[in-house]
């Protein structure tokens, strides 16, 4: 299952905080500015509750955050929390991680859709040509493999020639 993975975390920590989802593997996220206030700045206030007062006070006093999004499989949720809890010790941050059922990616044109998803795997096996014992990365494409070692950079490519489509 994939989780969309958010980290708010305030601008100050942003560099820390993208740098912590960097290390842990993260390669793509998407990041939202907004003004927000804990429960605990909240506490003791009573506005008005029209609008333009809510939001007035707001940003008067709101602090300046940022939302960092990504979506990553169910299992490598763990390091990554690790990761931003190591580099972001002592900051505040909260890390909220909410669970994909079903992700709908609509092309617009048939030859996009059809198009596969890549495929990026890690494997700790002996190595080819150096015969250590070493991760050798795996990426799969729709009808090319590539796998490499992370010891030695021995490459070995694969033309997939034929596959199934629809087959379950």
């Amino acid at each position: 299952m994939k989780v969309h993975l958010r980290v708010f975390v305030e601008v100050e920590n942003l560099g820390k905080a993208m740098n912590a989802l960097t290390d842990a593997g993260i390669t793509g996220f998407y990041v939202l500015e907004y003004k927000g206030m804990s429960p605990q700045d909240w506490k003791g206030f009573s506005i008005k509750e029209d609008p333009k007062s809510a939001i007035s006070l707001i940003r008067d006093l709101a602090t300046d955050a940022v939302l960092i999004c990504s979506v990553v499989e169910e299992e490598r949720v763990e390091g990554i929390v690790k990761s931003v809890t190591d580099n972001l010790e002592g900051e505040k941050y909260t890390i909220m991680e909410v669970p994909i059922r079903r992700i709908i990616v609509n092309y617009g044109d048939k030859e996009k859709a059809e198009r596969a998803e890549t495929w990026l795997l890690e494997k700790e096996v002996s190595c080819f040509y150096c015969g250590e014992n070493a991760i050798q990365r795996i990426r799969i494409d729709t009808n090319r493999a590539k796998i490499w070692c992370t010891n030695c950079g021995a490459t070995r490519h694969y033309t997939i020639k034929g596959a199934e489509k629809g087959v379950s």
